[in-house]
């Protein structure tokens, strides 16, 4: 039996990736701040809650409440899918708040400290395992950069060799990285990464002419430079953020 294929009908991806993308693959998506990585990712949590499947969110960049409040920017019930066990938070940003006496939000199932990725990992396993979340979860890890401050980058390539192992091969768990390239340091860490992910997806802000509208469309492009097991296209396409999320850009 072969590697069963997670359709993505969400523009621009059913556009890139139009068959789609194998269920164990760890996929790392990479691009500079403002570049849409946030937008593309909560894209694709809710496409997957609303399709029933559940997501693990492993929070390092932002507390819960403020992921739970982006995803209800997104019209996601929260709540409600918390409450039927599809969204789940791994809480690795409270470690920081001193004399913290609660979980920050309803939706958070463990906390860890970043600074320590074998618990991460463990942690990722657990849950996984207790849940029973095997061959039809989403998991996101946001982002890499947290534990590039606090390991060196070969130590981070080595946890995420074990993730992508453990977590996406063994366990057929779909995974989706995210690394914010700021620095020409962190663009030579994502160049090390390429040979050892699933998939790279990149996305870029796109710089317009100058525009005679009162308000100019604010472009991105997408670009999927790897991705193991489906065909894919390997030129860019542009998509647009509005209110409803994201959608491909025609003119």
């Amino acid at each position: 039996m072969g590697i069963e294929l997670i359709e993505l009908d969400i523009e621009p991806f059913k556009e890139i990736l139009p068959e789609g993308v194998p269920r164990n693959s760890f996929i790392l998506l990479a691009g500079s701040g403002g570049s849409g990585k946030s937008v593309l990712a909560m894209t694709m949590v809710k496409y997957f809650l609303e399709r029933k499947l559940p997501v693990v969110y492993l929070a390092l960049d932002d507390d819960p409440k403020s992921i739970a409040a982006r995803l209800k920017s997104f019209d996601v019930d929260v709540i409600e899918y918390v409450k039927n066990n599809l969204f789940m938070i791994i809480d690795g940003y409270s470690f920081r708040i001193r004399d913290k006496k609660e979980k920050m939000h309803m939706s958070v199932v463990e906390e860890i400290d970043p600074q320590n990725m074998d618990q991460v990992l463990y942690t990722l396993m657990r849950v996984i395992d207790e849940k029973q979340l095997g061959n039809r979860a989403f998991l996101v890890i946001d982002s890499i950069n947290e534990f590039l401050s606090h390991y060196d980058p070969q130590r981070v390539i080595e946890f995420l060799k074990s993730v992508r192992a453990n977590i996406a091969k063994n366990r057929n768990i779909l995974t989706l990285a995210i690394l914010h390239t700021s620095t020409q340091m962190l663009r030579e860490f994502q160049l090390s990464l390429e040979y050892i992910v699933d998939g790279l997806i990149i996305t870029e802000i796109v710089v317009q002419p100058p525009s005679r509208e009162p308000m100019p469309i604010s472009l991105r492009q997408l670009i999927v430079k790897k991705m193991k097991g489906v065909r894919h296209r390997i030129d860019s396409v542009l998509y647009i953020v509005d209110k409803k999320g994201i959608k491909l850009y025609t003119q």
